[in-house]
């Protein structure tokens, strides 16, 4: 597991102890939660989005990566906090507790694939006949 989804998977557990421990309207809380909510639930999101690998020298790529975790992070955090608005339970910290559970369920668990190698699949040996492939009998044209 790389370091990425590590981190991942850790920052909404340090916003959430942003949001718990420093006080309204300070500086630091408002920059990292900020930073949390518009990057991190999408960016772990946007592993299980089917792509190529992204190169980090192909501007293009990494400009529509950028766009997609911030689509993503804005979706998930409103539907995290909408039905906690409906249901009027909707506190910072609960908001930020339903979202770092689900950004850390998404960066850790494995991606689409499971992780697993791909292999080719393999060759029959040679000694083995084909089956032969059964034709249907033509009618006789007559």
């Amino acid at each position: 597991m790389n370091t990425l989804r590590w981190c991942l998977a850790l920052s909404g557990w340090a916003a959430l102890a942003a949001v718990a421990l420093l006080p309204e309207g300070n500086i630091p809380r408002a920059v990292v939660t900020t930073a949390f909510l518009l990057v991190c639930p999408g960016l772990a999101a946007a592993r299980w989005a089917r792509s190529a690998p992204v190169r980090m020298t192909d501007r293009t790529a990494v400009g529509e990566r950028a766009l997609l975790a911030l689509v993503l992070s804005l979706s998930l955090a409103a539907l995290a906090v909408e039905p906690m608005f409906l249901g009027g339970t909707f506190t910072t910290v609960r908001a930020m507790l339903a979202l770092a559970a689900v950004t850390s369920l998404l960066a850790l668990l494995p991606g689409p694939g499971g992780g697993r190698h791909r292999s080719t699949p393999a060759t029959p040996p040679e000694d083995t006949p084909e089956p032969a492939a059964e034709r249907p009998e033509q009618p006789d044209a007559g």
